[in-house]
Protein backbone atom coordinates (compact mmCIF):
# COMPACT_ATOMS: atom_id res chain seq x y z
CA UNK A 1 0.00 0.00 0.00
CA UNK A 2 1.22 3.49 -0.73
CA UNK A 3 2.25 4.48 2.82
CA UNK A 4 -0.40 7.04 3.85
CA UNK A 5 -1.64 7.42 0.27
CA UNK A 6 -1.52 11.14 -0.58
CA UNK A 7 -3.82 12.83 1.91
CA UNK A 8 -6.67 14.48 0.01
CA UNK A 9 -9.56 16.59 1.29
CA UNK A 10 -11.55 17.33 -1.87
CA UNK A 11 -14.19 14.66 -1.23
CA UNK A 12 -15.23 11.98 1.19
CA UNK A 13 -17.40 8.88 1.09
CA UNK A 14 -19.23 7.43 4.11
CA UNK A 15 -17.30 4.49 5.53
CA UNK A 16 -20.54 2.62 6.26
CA UNK A 17 -21.66 2.78 2.63
CA UNK A 18 -18.31 1.53 1.34
CA UNK A 19 -18.34 -1.39 3.77
CA UNK A 20 -21.93 -2.24 2.79
CA UNK A 21 -20.97 -2.17 -0.91
CA UNK A 22 -17.97 -4.41 -0.25
CA UNK A 23 -20.16 -6.88 1.65
CA UNK A 24 -22.68 -6.88 -1.21
CA UNK A 25 -19.88 -7.68 -3.64
CA UNK A 26 -17.77 -10.12 -1.65
CA UNK A 27 -19.80 -11.31 1.32
CA UNK A 28 -17.88 -11.61 4.57
CA UNK A 29 -15.07 -9.11 5.20
CA UNK A 30 -12.17 -9.89 7.51
CA UNK A 31 -11.29 -6.74 9.49
CA UNK A 32 -7.50 -6.96 9.75
CA UNK A 33 -6.98 -3.89 11.88
CA UNK A 34 -6.52 -0.15 11.81
CA UNK A 35 -3.76 2.40 12.20
CA UNK A 36 -5.09 5.83 13.07
CA UNK A 37 -7.38 6.83 10.18
CA UNK A 38 -6.48 3.72 8.15
CA UNK A 39 -8.83 0.70 8.26
CA UNK A 40 -7.82 -2.52 6.49
CA UNK A 41 -10.09 -5.38 5.39
CA UNK A 42 -9.13 -8.79 4.02
CA UNK A 43 -11.15 -10.32 1.18
CA UNK A 44 -11.03 -13.68 -0.54
CA UNK A 45 -12.59 -14.10 -3.98
CA UNK A 46 -12.45 -17.45 -5.72
CA UNK A 47 -9.33 -18.46 -3.82
CA UNK A 48 -7.48 -15.15 -4.32
CA UNK A 49 -6.64 -13.07 -1.25
CA UNK A 50 -6.38 -9.29 -1.33
CA UNK A 51 -6.75 -6.30 0.94
CA UNK A 52 -8.94 -3.21 0.73
CA UNK A 53 -7.55 -0.27 2.70
CA UNK A 54 -9.74 2.70 3.56
CA UNK A 55 -8.14 6.00 4.57
CA UNK A 56 -10.45 8.24 6.60
CA UNK A 57 -10.14 12.00 6.91
CA UNK A 58 -9.27 11.40 10.56
CA UNK A 59 -9.27 8.57 13.06
CA UNK A 60 -12.88 7.52 13.65
CA UNK A 61 -14.33 10.17 11.30
CA UNK A 62 -16.27 7.63 9.25
CA UNK A 63 -15.45 9.63 6.10
CA UNK A 64 -13.16 7.93 3.57
CA UNK A 65 -10.97 10.22 1.46
CA UNK A 66 -8.85 7.55 -0.23
CA UNK A 67 -8.94 3.79 -0.67
CA UNK A 68 -6.61 1.21 -2.06
CA UNK A 69 -6.10 -2.44 -2.94
CA UNK A 70 -3.20 -4.78 -2.27
CA UNK A 71 -2.48 -8.35 -3.36
CA UNK A 72 0.77 -10.24 -2.84
CA UNK A 73 1.93 -13.22 -4.89
CA UNK A 74 4.65 -15.45 -3.46
CA UNK A 75 6.49 -18.37 -5.05
CA UNK A 76 5.87 -17.35 -8.66
CA UNK A 77 8.68 -16.84 -11.18
CA UNK A 78 8.89 -13.08 -11.71
CA UNK A 79 11.32 -10.89 -13.61
CA UNK A 80 11.69 -7.32 -14.86
CA UNK A 81 10.19 -8.20 -18.23
CA UNK A 82 7.00 -9.47 -16.59
CA UNK A 83 6.78 -6.37 -14.40
CA UNK A 84 7.18 -4.08 -17.39
CA UNK A 85 4.54 -5.96 -19.39
CA UNK A 86 2.04 -5.93 -16.53
CA UNK A 87 2.51 -2.24 -15.77
CA UNK A 88 1.76 -1.44 -19.42
CA UNK A 89 -1.57 -3.27 -19.27
CA UNK A 90 -2.92 -2.65 -15.77
CA UNK A 91 -5.65 -0.04 -15.50
CA UNK A 92 -5.65 1.36 -11.96
CA UNK A 93 -2.83 -0.66 -10.43
CA UNK A 94 0.91 -1.10 -10.52
CA UNK A 95 3.13 -4.08 -9.71
CA UNK A 96 6.53 -4.23 -8.05
CA UNK A 97 8.88 -6.94 -6.79
CA UNK A 98 10.10 -7.03 -3.21
CA UNK A 99 12.10 -9.91 -1.73
CA UNK A 100 11.07 -12.10 -4.66
CA UNK A 101 7.34 -11.54 -4.18
CA UNK A 102 5.11 -9.62 -6.57
CA UNK A 103 2.94 -6.88 -5.09
CA UNK A 104 -0.12 -5.61 -6.96
CA UNK A 105 -1.17 -2.20 -5.60
CA UNK A 106 -3.73 0.48 -6.37
CA UNK A 107 -4.50 3.74 -4.59
CA UNK A 108 -7.41 6.03 -5.50
CA UNK A 109 -8.57 9.39 -4.20
CA UNK A 110 -12.26 9.92 -3.57
CA UNK A 111 -14.04 12.59 -5.61
CA UNK A 112 -17.67 13.64 -5.64
CA UNK A 113 -20.49 11.90 -3.79
CA UNK A 114 -20.56 8.17 -3.18
CA UNK A 115 -22.33 6.25 -5.92
CA UNK A 116 -22.64 2.49 -5.54
CA UNK A 117 -22.71 1.94 -9.29
CA UNK A 118 -19.48 3.88 -9.76
CA UNK A 119 -17.89 2.05 -6.85
CA UNK A 120 -18.91 -1.30 -8.34
CA UNK A 121 -17.17 -0.31 -11.58
CA UNK A 122 -14.00 0.40 -9.62
CA UNK A 123 -14.23 -3.04 -8.03
CA UNK A 124 -14.62 -4.58 -11.48
CA UNK A 125 -11.59 -2.64 -12.69
CA UNK A 126 -9.56 -3.99 -9.79
CA UNK A 127 -10.82 -7.47 -10.68
CA UNK A 128 -9.61 -6.95 -14.25
CA UNK A 129 -6.16 -5.97 -12.97
CA UNK A 130 -6.13 -9.09 -10.79
CA UNK A 131 -7.07 -11.20 -13.79
CA UNK A 132 -4.31 -9.69 -15.93
CA UNK A 133 -1.76 -10.27 -13.16
CA UNK A 134 -2.81 -13.88 -12.66
CA UNK A 135 -2.62 -14.44 -16.41
CA UNK A 136 0.88 -12.98 -16.50
CA UNK A 137 2.01 -15.15 -13.60
CA UNK A 138 0.62 -18.35 -15.09
CA UNK A 139 0.82 -17.56 -18.81
CA UNK A 140 2.63 -20.81 -19.64
CA UNK A 141 -0.34 -22.94 -18.60
CA UNK A 142 -3.38 -20.64 -18.67
CA UNK A 143 -5.69 -19.13 -21.26
CA UNK A 144 -7.87 -16.07 -20.78
CA UNK A 145 -10.25 -17.43 -23.41
CA UNK A 146 -10.52 -20.81 -21.68
CA UNK A 147 -11.21 -19.04 -18.38
CA UNK A 148 -14.28 -17.31 -19.88
CA UNK A 149 -17.25 -19.71 -19.56
CA UNK A 150 -19.12 -18.57 -22.68
CA UNK A 151 -16.01 -18.96 -24.81
CA UNK A 152 -15.97 -22.68 -24.02
CA UNK A 153 -19.41 -23.17 -25.58
CA UNK A 154 -19.04 -24.00 -29.27
CA UNK A 155 -22.38 -22.43 -30.21
CA UNK A 156 -21.29 -19.17 -28.58
CA UNK A 157 -17.90 -19.25 -30.28
CA UNK A 158 -19.55 -19.80 -33.66
CA UNK A 159 -22.13 -17.05 -33.26
CA UNK A 160 -19.63 -14.50 -31.90
CA UNK A 161 -17.25 -14.76 -34.86
CA UNK A 162 -16.72 -11.57 -36.87
CA UNK A 163 -15.03 -12.22 -40.20
CA UNK A 164 -12.72 -9.51 -41.52
CA UNK A 165 -14.48 -8.16 -44.66
CA UNK A 166 -12.71 -8.08 -48.00
CA UNK A 167 -12.19 -4.60 -49.50
CA UNK A 168 -14.79 -3.37 -51.98
CA UNK A 169 -13.41 -1.50 -55.00
CA UNK A 170 -10.03 -1.48 -53.27
CA UNK A 171 -11.51 0.36 -50.28
CA UNK A 172 -11.58 -1.26 -46.83
CA UNK A 173 -14.96 -1.85 -45.21
CA UNK A 174 -15.43 0.39 -42.17
CA UNK A 175 -16.82 -1.99 -39.56
CA UNK A 176 -16.57 0.66 -36.84
CA UNK A 177 -18.89 3.06 -38.66
CA UNK A 178 -21.36 0.24 -39.14
CA UNK A 179 -21.17 -0.70 -35.46
CA UNK A 180 -21.67 2.90 -34.32
CA UNK A 181 -24.43 3.59 -36.84
CA UNK A 182 -27.11 4.42 -34.27
CA UNK A 183 -30.70 3.63 -35.24
CA UNK A 184 -29.77 2.75 -38.83
CA UNK A 185 -27.52 -0.12 -37.84
CA UNK A 186 -26.40 -2.46 -40.56
CA UNK A 187 -24.54 -5.74 -40.61
CA UNK A 188 -21.90 -6.85 -43.06
CA UNK A 189 -23.49 -9.03 -45.72
CA UNK A 190 -22.83 -12.71 -45.00
CA UNK A 191 -23.09 -13.66 -48.66
CA UNK A 192 -20.41 -11.38 -50.08
CA UNK A 193 -18.57 -10.62 -46.78
CA UNK A 194 -18.97 -6.90 -47.30
CA UNK A 195 -17.62 -6.73 -50.87
CA UNK A 196 -20.98 -6.00 -52.51
CA UNK A 197 -19.96 -8.36 -55.30
CA UNK A 198 -19.84 -12.10 -55.75
CA UNK A 199 -18.04 -14.57 -57.92
CA UNK A 200 -14.97 -14.50 -60.09
CA UNK A 201 -16.49 -11.97 -62.50
CA UNK A 202 -17.73 -9.88 -59.58
CA UNK A 203 -21.49 -9.77 -60.15
CA UNK A 204 -23.41 -7.50 -57.83
CA UNK A 205 -24.53 -9.31 -54.69
CA UNK A 206 -28.28 -9.72 -54.72
CA UNK A 207 -28.57 -10.08 -50.96
CA UNK A 208 -27.19 -6.64 -50.13
CA UNK A 209 -27.78 -5.07 -53.59
CA UNK A 210 -24.13 -4.15 -53.84
CA UNK A 211 -23.89 -2.14 -50.61
CA UNK A 212 -22.00 -4.79 -48.66
CA UNK A 213 -24.42 -4.39 -45.73
CA UNK A 214 -27.74 -5.85 -44.68
CA UNK A 215 -30.08 -5.34 -41.77
CA UNK A 216 -28.76 -7.11 -38.67
CA UNK A 217 -30.30 -10.37 -37.56
CA UNK A 218 -33.13 -9.89 -35.11
CA UNK A 219 -33.10 -11.99 -31.98
CA UNK A 220 -36.33 -13.86 -31.20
Amino acid sequence: MFAKFTGGEDGAWPLSKIIAALEDQYGVLDELGEDGPLKVFGIQENGINFVVALMQSGAGSGQVVEFGFLARFAGFPVNDQLIEALNRNLHISMVAIEAGDLFLMAGLQVTGRFDQGQFSLLLETWRRDLMMTLHGLSEAHSSLVAAFPAARLEAARSFAVNVAPAPADDRPIDMLSSFLGGKNKKAICEECHGRGKRGFIARMCGTCEGSGFTKPRQQP
